[in-house]
C-alpha cells in the first residue's frame, strides 16, 4: 500500500470514527429534546413530532456529510468518479445505492465484505444512538421515565 493509500486509508477510518461518535451525541441530544421518547404512552406521538422536526432534517444532513466524505475518499483512493446518479441515490436511499456502490467497485472476492460491512456500520450507528439516549438518561441530561408502582406489597 503506498503512502497515499496508508493516508486515505486512514482518513476513512477517521470518518467513520467521527461518525459513531456523532451519533453518541445525536442520540443523547435526541433524548434530551424529545423526552417524550421515554414515555410508553407518548412516545408514538413524540416520534411523529420528531420525524417533523427539523432536529430529524439535522440528523440526516449530519449522516450524508459524512457519508459523502467516505465515498469521496473512496472514490479518490480507487481513482474513479461516481456517477451524479448515484449522489443523488446516496442522498434518497442510502442502504441501497453505497451497498451498490460497493457492488460495482469492489472485485467479485471482496464485494460481499464491504456490504457486511456497511450494514455492520450502519447497524452501528443506531446502535451507537442508543447509547447516546442511555448515557445522556444515565448522567441525569434527559428526564428518567416514570418507575413503575408496585402492586400488592
Amino acid at each position: 500500500m503506498s503512502e497515499d493509500n496508508a493516508l486515505i486509508q486512514r482518513r476513512k477510518t477517521q470518518v467513520i470514527a467521527a461518525a459513531l461518535g456523532t451519533h453518541v451525541a445525536l442520540g443523547g441530544a435526541l433524548v434530551t429534546l424529545f423526552p417524550g421518547m421515554l414515555e410508553p404512552q407518548s412516545m408514538q406521538a413524540t416520534l411523529e413530532t420528531m420525524q417533523a422536526s427539523g432536529t430529524n432534517y439535522l440528523c440526516e444532513a449530519i449522516a450524508l456529510v459524512f457519508c459523502f466524505a467516505w465515498l469521496t475518499l473512496d472514490s479518490h483512493q480507487l481513482q474513479i468518479r461516481r456517477p451524479w446518479w448515484l449522489n443523488l441515490g446516496v442522498i434518497f436511499l442510502k442502504v441501497f445505492f453505497i451497498p451498490y456502490y460497493l457492488f460495482k467497485t469492489r472485485a467479485a472476492n471482496q464485494r460481499g465484505s464491504a456490504i457486511l460491512a456497511f450494514f455492520g456500520l450502519y447497524f452501528g450507528a443506531i446502535f451507537a444512538m442508543a447509547f447516546g439516549a442511555a448515557l445522556a438518561m444515565m448522567f441525569g441530561f434527559a428526564p428518567m421515565p416514570p418507575a413503575p408502582h408496585a402492586q400488592g406489597l
